[in-house]
């Protein structure tokens, strides 16, 4: 799949936080490979990958479960 560009703004702060553990785990990548590959490990994780709960289908509403 092709990558498509995001801009970002970090804080001070966080950059600083980004740049360490680039420093320690970086192995040489950039900030933008290291972002990128947060990102995914993110949006892998179990919980962003469970379908999320959309309640009663219309044809299942009725007075007895109004709450």
């Amino acid at each position: 799949m092709p990558a498509i560009p995001v801009t970002l703004a970090l804080d001070e702060l966080t950059l600083a936080v980004l740049d360490r553990h680039i420093e320690i785990h970086g192995q040489g990548r950039s900030r933008d490979q290291v972002i990128a590959e947060i990102l995914v490990l993110w949006a892998a994780s179990p919980e962003r990958a469970a379908v999320p709960d959309e309640g009663l289908r219309p044809e299942e509403l009725n007075a007895s479960n109004d709450s």
